[in-house]
């Protein structure tokens, strides 16, 4: 039975800076029980930033 139970959602870590920056974020989750490949839900944060060479 596919109810959630016992759901992990990873972390993720930022500075205050940093995390002023997030525009997005979500926690990954298969579409079904069959599908999952693991308890924990990944979770996915996009950031405004530059990256300078």
């Amino acid at each position: 039975m596919d109810n959630d139970a016992g759901w992990r959602i990873d972390y993720q870590l930022a500075t205050a800076a940093l995390g002023a920056r997030a525009v997005k974020a979500e926690a990954g989750r298969a579409h079904s029980y069959a599908e999952r490949w693991s308890d924990h839900a990944a979770v996915v944060v996009d950031y405004d930033v530059h990256l300078v060479a």
